[in-house]
C-alpha cells in the first residue's frame, strides 16, 4: 500500500508551534502562506517586509534588545491599511509605497481561556506584507506602545542574524526563499499513524 505523508499543517502552512504570551495565555501559531487566512475581518495585526532602495529593510528594535518586523494591531475601525501605516510611522518613522502585497500570514489560535480577557474573534490571523519604502524619517519615534526603543537598517543577510526564527522564515519567503514545513510530521503507513 502506499505511503501517504502528512506534515499535521493546514494547506500553505510551512510552520507550528506553540507559546504561551504573557503569563498564562497559550497560543498556537500556524504560519504559511497568505491564503491560509479564511476571512480577511478576522486580521488583528499586520506587519512588513519595509524594503529601502539599496535593499536593505527597516527592522524595529525592542526594548529587550530585539529585532522585528515593524508593525502592530488594528484598532477601532481601522482597515488594514491605515493600522500597518500609522504602525510603521509610530514604531520606525517609515511609510510604505502603494502596492505592497501579502507574502505571508500566522493564524493565532488560543488554547486557553484567561479570566478578564476579552475573545471578540477566534483564531484571530497576523498579515505580513512586503513592500518599498516611500519616506523614512529622521524624526524621533513615538510609540504608544513604549516596546520599540528606535530602528535599524539591515541588509537581507544581516537581518537573518538579528531576527527571530518565525520573523527570518518570513523574510526567507519575501526573498523567494520558500521555507520547508516544520512542526509535526507524520506519515500514514497502511492506515496506521506513525512518527
Amino acid at each position: 500500500m502506499a505511503r501517504k505523508r502528512n506534515t499535521g499543517l493546514p494547506p500553505g502552512a510551512w510552520r507550528v508551534e506553540e507559546a504561551i504570551w504573557g503569563e498564562h495565555q497559550r497560543v498556537r501559531l500556524i504560519t504559511g502562506l497568505p491564503s491560509i487566512v479564511d476571512d480577511q475581518e478576522r486580521v488583528r495585526s499586520i506587519h512588513a517586509v519595509a524594503l529601502l532602495p539599496d535593499g536593505k529593510l527597516v527592522l524595529a528594535e525592542n526594548k529587550d534588545g530585539t529585532f522585528t518586523f515593524p508593525g502592530g494591531r488594528l484598532e477601532g475601525g481601522e482597515t488594514q491599511d491605515q493600522a500597518l501605516q500609522r504602525e510603521l510611522w509610530e514604531e520606525v518613522r517609515t511609510r510604505l509605497a502603494p502596492g505592497y502585497k501579502p507574502i505571508a500570514a500566522t493564524r493565532i489560535e488560543f488554547l486557553n481561556r484567561v479570566p478578564g480577557r476579552v475573545y471578540r474573534v477566534h483564531p484571530t490571523y497576523l498579515l505580513w506584507v512586503s513592500g518599498q519604502v516611500a519616506e523614512l524619517s529622521d524624526e524621533p519615534h513615538h510609540d504608544p506602545a513604549d516596546s520599540v526603543v528606535g530602528r535599524r537598517l539591515a541588509s537581507p543577510e544581516e537581518a537573518l542574524t538579528l531576527l527571530p526564527e518565525l520573523e527570518r522564515r518570513v523574510l526567507e519567503t519575501c526573498l523567494g526563499r520558500l521555507p520547508e514545513p516544520t512542526g509535526v510530521i507524520r506519515e500514514l503507513v497502511d492506515g496506521e499513524e506513525s512518527e
